[in-house]
């Protein structure tokens, strides 16, 4: 029979919420999680709102030693990570350590917290920075903190392909455990940007939500009033595992990975086609590898609320699925708690197992007038029931990258 891989845990650390059960309440509710930011003083930034994660104590998920010189996209990995591993039910039975693995990525890294270290030498002099703040430079930090955590020995990466990044690392890890090199794989994205620097290089690129004074109503994906896009943190994990193992283990199955393709532009670095042809291409490389013939119940879009891009991603649903687009149900869940960059499209996941699982489809909030030429279902305001046998998600990165994911019912 053909290996099979399956997901069965899930830890989501966002801005509506920490754990699958309060994630998932939020999302079928129609919850903003974009308040105004309390972390650093805006009230000289154009933009003052971003989604936190509220209510965050590192030293329920990392030892104390660690999480005083970890910076905060580790220590919102090790949280989703350890959220997942109990999820998957992996802290209650022995599983052989050195057969499960780690796939995380990150786009932005600790440069956060690392501005803030520059700014404590410049004033305080050299001799006030960390000895540990230089770990935080490299991207493979969180990676490398959920496995000390976890106490994981198995083969491990770390994978940087921006807001494409947690697809990415699932695709990864489903593939190391497709060639027998690991029965278990710990996969996802984590980022920290609401820094003042961080936030600040994306104001200066105006591609932010000015709704300072109702920041519930900021991110509105495929809404002709859309403004821009609402920036936000978090860590997406989600456990991958064999099927054979899952079942022996009596763990929970959300959904099994089916197949996964990307395709790049190949033109610009910020900007995006017109013609939504490369997404296209890689839905319908999806499709083939699956062997579906457009039969996608549910997608769980990109949507990052930016004008440009809705256009151009519901062209691409268009031309990928024909007449049949007008037909499947698509939702952005960034309506609720906006653009977390390498984590987004692990949220995507979570937030379509979970769709699976409960056979309801999360909704697009703020969409009161769609967009020109944006005129597929995309679930405006409320939650639907609906049967979900098998699922796409897509997402695109800056430069062009797009990664589609098809995951369905086991």
């Amino acid at each position: 029979m053909k290996k099979r891989v399956v997901i069965t845990g899930l830890g989501p650390v966002s801005p509506i919420g920490i754990g699958k059960n309060a994630f998932w309440e939020s999302l079928i509710n129609g919850r903003s999680g974009i308040t105004k930011i309390t972390s650093f003083d805006v009230a000289d930034y154009p933009t003052q709102i971003a989604g936190e994660v509220k209510n965050f104590n590192p030293s329920d998920f990392i030892a104390k030693g660690h999480a005083r010189y970890a910076g905060r996209f580790s220590k919102l990995a090790v949280a989703a990570a350890r959220i997942a591993f109990e999820d998957a039910g992996l802290s209650k039975k022995g599983i052989d350590i050195a057969r499960i693995g780690v796939a995380f990525g990150t786009s932005s890294m600790g440069s956060g917290d690392i501005w803030v270290q520059a700014n404590q030498s410049h004033a305080k002099g050299l001799n006030s920075i960390s000895p540990y703040v230089n770990s935080e430079y490299t991207p493979h930090i969180a990676t490398s903190h959920i496995c000390i955590e976890l106490g994981i020995k198995g083969v491990n990466t770390t994978i940087s392909s921006g807001c494409s990044t947690s697809l990415d690392a699932l695709a990864w890890g489903s593939d190391r455990i497709l060639n027998g090199d690991a029965d278990v794989i710990i996969a996802g994205g984590t980022d920290a940007p609401i820094f003042p620097l961080t936030f600040g290089t994306f104001c200066a690129m105006n591609i932010l939500s000015t709704r300072n004074d109702r920041p519930e109503k900021a991110s509105r994906p495929f809404d002709r009033d859309s403004d821009g896009i609402a920036l936000s943190e978090g860590a997406a994990a989600l456990v991958l595992e064999s099927y054979e193992s899952a079942i022996d283990r009596g763990a929970p199955i959300y959904a099994e990975v089916i197949a996964h393709a990307s395709s790049s532009e190949a033109k610009s670095i910020l900007g995006v086609e017109e013609n939504g042809e490369t997404l296209s291409h890689a839905i319908r490389q999806a499709l083939a590898i699956a062997g579906l013939n457009g039969d996608i119940d549910y997608i769980n879009a990109h949507g990052n609320s930016l004008p440009s891009y809705d256009l151009y991603e519901t062209r691409a649903f268009k031309k990928a699925f024909g007449n049949k687009a007008y037909h499947i149900p698509i939702s952005s869940i960034k309506s609720m708690m906006g653009h977390s960059l390498a984590s987004a499209a692990g949220f995507q996941l979570i937030a379509t197992c979970l769709a699976i699982k409960h056979c309801i489809i999360p909704p697009t909030i703020n969409l009161d007038h769609a967009a020109v030429e944006c005129d597929l279902d995309y679930t405006p305001h409320q939650a639907r029931f609906n049967r979900i046998r098998y699922a796409l998600l897509n997402s695109h990165s800056v430069g062009g990258t797009h990664s589609v994911l098809i995951i369905g019912k086991a």
